[in-house]
């Protein structure tokens, strides 16, 4: 009996280790990448393209500014071999735990901001406008650091990730030159945005939108703003509005008194898109379609 449960251990124990070499980073059969955002996981799921996994915490309406980490999301970023997230201004709440991440795991966490050539832009206080994947050469650059995690991680498939990242390449190249002049610059009209996240698409179609409705679209503005707000709309009627899922209807109302521009509204998170190879390039179609009826 004795030497029955002594093998019985053993193998236990065997089995165990077993388990958790198959677990470590770099030994499963497939990688399993987690982003943030849903943009993120567009730009990843190009680059994995079938071989692994790829998912983001925050979906939905949720905001990546006040999102916190269920039980199951934490198990989903212990699991994962890699994990790309904007920065710590963006996922507040999750910088803690993801910095003691980065100090524990080298290679785990991305971190889309500080990635090197990525082009910042700031808002008037000096803070990151952190909408940074609307940027097509951020998203270039976001996906070559993905397939080099990737292929560190696992070589065996380093043909099938940098093939994916050509055809990431290759379908931004097709893009600029569809969409390149769908926004015409030098007629656009003016127009209001209600949450100033559009910057680095509008750097990239040469426009900008004459003011925003609130700094913060979890912040109501005070009567001082808003004052203000209707003093900018007096001086250039707008032609258009920018919206966004979560905009408040009231506050549009209350801004826009008189005026009766046309309403757009456009999900910089693509909240309802479903997701696969080339779901980043269908976001930003979508964006510049929404901007081209806008200001054109």
């Amino acid at each position: 009996m004795s030497l029955c449960l002594s093998l019985l251990s053993i193998c236990l124990v065997t089995l165990s280790c077993v388990g958790a070499l198959l677990c470590a980073p770099g030994l499963r059969a497939e990688p399993r990448v987690l982003t943030t955002v849903k943009p993120l996981q567009f730009i990843a799921e190009a680059i994995v393209a079938g071989e692994g996994s790829v998912a983001s915490l925050i979906t939905g309406t949720d905001s990546p500014h006040h999102f916190s980490l269920s039980p199951t999301d934490r198990l989903s970023i212990d699991r994962a071999d890699l994990v790309l997230w904007i920065d710590p201004a963006f996922e507040v709440n999750l910088q803690d735990l993801f910095m003691r991440l980065a100090a524990e795991q080298s290679g785990l966490l991305l971190t889309a901001s500080r990635l090197e050539g990525m082009t910042l832009r700031y808002y008037e206080d000096g803070s990151l406008d952190p909408h940074l994947w609307l940027s097509q050469s951020n998203a270039l650059l976001i996906a070559e650091a993905l397939a080099r995690e990737l292929v560190a991680q696992y070589p065996d498939k380093a043909a099938h990730y940098q093939a994916a990242l050509a055809r990431f390449r290759n379908a931004s190249d097709d893009f600029v030159r569809r969409t390149g002049a769908r926004v015409d610059a030098q007629r656009a009209s003016a127009y209001l945005v209600y949450h100033d996240a559009f910057s680095y698409l509008e750097a990239d179609l040469g426009v900008r939108h004459s003011a925003s409705l609130v700094a913060d679209p979890d912040v109501v503005p005070g009567m001082r703003e808003m004052l203000r707000l209707r003093e900018t709309v007096r001086a250039t009627p707008p032609a258009c509005i920018l919206l966004e899922p979560e905009t408040s209807d009231a506050l549009v109302d209350t801004v826009l008194r008189d005026h009766s521009p046309r309403r757009i509204t456009l999900d910089v998170l693509g909240s309802d898109m479903p997701g696969g190879t080339s779901a980043y390039h269908q976001l930003l179609e979508r964006l510049i379609d929404g901007f081209a009826t806008c200001v054109n």
